[in-house]
């Protein structure tokens, strides 16, 4: 019969195995998170280059935009 030390050990080599199958996983979600964030940053810059450019066209052509 397994003892509340045995189940302890047991619990713990188990654990330690997945931390290590999960580490990999976790620097793969970190780069993904980093992408994506560089993605929207990049679009959300231009966009509201584009906005201002479009705003200075609209100023500058008197069109009321409602």
């Amino acid at each position: 019969m397994l003892t509340d030390n045995d189940l302890k050990k047991i619990g713990e080599v188990v654990d330690q195995k997945i931390e290590k199958r999960l580490k990999p996983i976790k620097e793969d979600i970190s780069q993904i998170r980093k992408d994506i964030k560089s993605i929207v940053n990049f679009f959300d810059r231009e966009y509201l280059e584009l906005r201002k450019r479009v705003e200075r066209i609209e100023t500058h052509l008197k069109i009321s935009v409602s």
